[in-house]
């Protein structure tokens, strides 16, 4: 009902014409009907214009107009004008009732105009000024009047039909306008809310519109008229002007672009590209920043590629370079790689802790750095190992390399005010020269750092194809030890020993046996490499005692006297803490006597890391009853300390020792020396590898206790063993009179 205070001009126009033609009616017909009309007509329009105004007024205050008083008011009106006009078509005045319907006409007219908007207030104003019309017609005495109580119905219709449809006409405008704004305002409020940058383009490619997050009007003001290409970087308009191109052709295309900020900070964006489809051939970009993204993706690439402690580049960007440099994108044939290894790092982990590991490889990172050229590449390749990649056109190139390494780590490594041991072992190889693939450089490289190690580390070795064939014959052994475990090949052979006073077998020492692809049953120097590998030696081990304690146990039960039976043991076994208890468990399993084996020991258990843990475990077997041989007595770097330190109860001279009798004095020196000390430290004593009557009878001479060679057996399977001792007899002392 807002059109009862709008169109104040339609509104005055009513008023004013119709009470003139009320004025002209009562100047012709002075009757009290027609001058009532006039007053009435006088007085309702004074009290109308009161209410608009009010209205007017509370409208502009935004409080609610008095709708229903002007309705009402409005009503009367048309029903006055009606009733004048009903007064001017009865009167006979023709001039007059012509002028009254000509007014009458009008005001519907108005009516329509006016309150359009509220069709059913229209509908019953132009009921309340017609209907009087239309009964005028009737009661004329003039028959051609009766036509207006025809006419008027139909006109009634037909402009309240289009007064509904102006109404329609005006609701739906309205609800357009509505939606319009609504989204209108959904679009400015999404625009608002993304994070995205949205620029339309116009045919030329220059900025029609732009809304930025982040910045303000004039910020984004200052874009309007600039050519998109020209906010990009040099390198980047080919791709993105093809981009345009492509999505002014109706695809939609993504491309990545960067653009420096006024503040000098390099931003990314993927950017969506498509055409408008309203026709005029623009373009609109919508960007999203993905700078964090990309920085994240960049983290992500070099954490892939870089060590994380030593922020050193890893295997894979070394394996890249390497790559690059065999495909020609470098001096392949003037570079060397180096693997550098840090000696005895386990030791510093286990002694200082992990904190002192991991600052040992931090300072051996910024040495290496040093000591080579600025395009050199250093990498981490492993947990205390690096590679290196630098420019050497020969063997001297790499040597003044690696002593410029040597140097640099010569310098003392401080930690938590201790000094970290940084020796560290270097196997180098040429590129191409040594490998035309990254692999067999790379293998070169390693086969000259195990050489290295072979060698008493802490040195430099650069590959050459006869260390290929050490590292093969090293690899065959492992390959040959762990078929011939898994197939069960693993066996022990027993040789004699033999006491020098009544020539009877008093014992075995199990030497380890396996057999080959070819049948063929070989001594352990075919697998000595196994012995070094923890996995290896531990199983290797672990079926020899199997077996030697199941025969022992075999000739135990069937009561043939064999003395005892000596074990080789080694130092990793005895590091271990269950080694002793795990023994004396398998001999009370298998109800054997302690006295029925011997374990036989090398000088250098004694050396090195775990001695304590040596010492507890020989001491474990000894309180059991268990006896311990030292091996090889004389050859290593055992100490007379270590005799009086550890429980021992055989000393062994070795063979060297015992076939050099009779040919060189200070072999027999040594032996008689050997004999001599372990007697008085109650020991007895046992020499090996007696290959002669001459040998045996020398060592007899100087007291040896007892002796074992190939002058009375060689090594036996445990099948021999049983036949040995039963037909063996001891032999006549004459033969050692000579």
């Amino acid at each position: 009902m807002s059109g009862l205070f709008a169109s104040v001009a339609i509104f005055l126009g009513g008023v004013l014409n119709t009470t003139a033609i009320a004025a002209v009616a009562s100047w012709r017909h002075p009757t009290w009907p027609f001058v009532g009309w006039l007053l009435f007509e006088i007085g309702l329009g004074i009290m109308r214009l009161g209410v608009l105004l009010h209205g007017r007024r509370s409208i502009a205050a935004g409080l609610t107009p008095p709708r229903g008083l002007a309705a009402s008011l409005s009503c009367a009106w048309s029903g006055s004008v009606g009733y004048g006009t009903f007064l001017c078509i009865t009167s006979g005045d023709w001039v007059l009732a012509a002028i009254a319907c000509l007014s009458a006409t009008a005001m519907i007219c108005g009516i329509c105009l006016r309150n359009f908007g509220t069709p059913r207030l229209a509908a019953v104003m132009i009921f309340a000024a017609l209907t009087p019309c239309a009964a005028a017609g009737l009661v004329v005495r003039e028959p051609i009047f009766s036509m207006i109580s025809i006419q008027l119905p139909i006109f009634m219709v037909t402009i309240l039909s289009a007064c509904f449809a102006l109404h329609r006409m005006m609701v739906s405008r309205i609800s357009a306008l509505s939606d319009l704004d609504h989204s209108r305002a959904l679009n400015e409020t999404i625009l608002r809310s993304s994070p995205d940058h949205t620029l339309i383009l116009d045919q030329d490619h220059r900025i029609a519109f732009c809304k930025r997050p982040g910045e303000d009007a004039h910020e984004q003001d200052s874009l309007l008229g600039r050519e998109w290409l020209s906010l990009l970087p040099p390198e980047e308009t080919k791709n993105a002007r093809l981009a345009l191109a492509q999505a002014a052709s109706g695809g939609l295309i993504n491309v990545m672009t960067s653009h420096r900020h006024a503040n000098g900070q390099l931003r990314w964006f993927d950017n969506v590209v498509n055409r408008t489809t309203d026709g005029t051939g623009r373009l609109i970009v919508v960007s999203r920043d993905i700078t964090h993204q990309k920085k994240s993706e960049e983290k992500a690439i070099w954490m892939a590629q870089h060590d994380a402690l030593t922020r050193l580049p890893n295997r894979t960007l070394l394996q890249s370079r390497l790559d690059a440099l065999l495909n020609g994108e470098g001096r392949a044939a003037a570079s060397a790689m180096l693997i550098v290894d840090v000696d005895n790092f386990k030791a510093v982990n286990d002694a200082l802790g992990h904190d002192a590991g991991d600052a040992l490889l931090c300072a051996i990172a910024e040495r290496l750095i040093e000591a080579v050229a600025d395009d050199d590449l250093v990498a981490r390749t492993g947990g205390d190992e690096f590679a290196l990649l630098i420019g050497a056109h020969c063997d001297d190139d790499i040597e003044r390399v690696a002593e410029r390494i040597f140097t640099q780590l010569r310098r003392p490594i401080i930690h938590a005010g201790r000094p970290l041991d940084c020796a560290v072992s270097i196997g180098a190889s040429l590129v191409l020269r040594d490998g035309a693939d990254r692999s067999e450089v790379m293998k070169a490289a390693d086969i000259a750092l195990y050489a290295a190690k072979a060698a008493g580390k802490a040195q430099l070795r650069i590959f050459k194809p006869s260390m290929m064939a050490e590292v093969e014959r090293h690899q065959t052994m492992i390959a040959c030890a762990r078929l011939a475990l898994q197939r069960g090949d693993v066996m022990p052979y027993y040789q004699p020993k033999v006491s020098m006073r009544t020539s009877e077998i008093v014992g075995f020492e199990a030497l380890l046996r396996w057999t080959d692809d070819t049948g063929e049953v070989r001594g352990p120097d075919g697998i000595e490499a196994a012995f070094q590998d923890p996995v290896l030696g531990a199983l290797l081990s672990e079926r020899m005692f199997e077996k030697v304690l199941d025969d022992v146990q075999s000739w135990s039960e069937a009561g043939i006297g064999f003395g005892h039976v000596a074990i080789n043991v080694t130092g990793a076994d005895l590091r271990h803490d269950v080694f002793a208890e795990s023994l004396c468990a398998r001999l009370e399993e298998r109800r054997l006597a302690s006295s029925a084996i011997q374990v036989e020991v090398t000088e250098n258990v004694f050396l090195g890391r775990g001695a304590d843990d040596v010492e507890r475990s020989l001491r474990r077997l000894s309180d059991r009853g268990i006896r311990i041989a030292l091996d090889d007595f004389g050859t290593g770097y055992a100490s007379l300390s270590h005799l009086s330190q550890f429980p021992i109860d055989v000393l062994k001279i070795d063979r060297s020792f015992t076939q050099r009798l009779g040919q060189d004095i200070d072999a027999g020196a040594i032996s008689a020396t050997v004999i001599n000390l372990g007697h008085c430290l109650g020991m007895e004593v046992v020499a090996e590898g007696i290959e002669t009557a001459a040998q045996e009878a020398q060592l007899r001479d100087m007291g040896c206790d007892m002796g074992q060679g190939f002058l009375y057996a060689k090594p036996l399977p445990a099948n021999q063993v049983t036949t040995t001792l039963m037909h063996r007899e001891p032999a006549p002392l004459e033969r050692y009179r000579a």
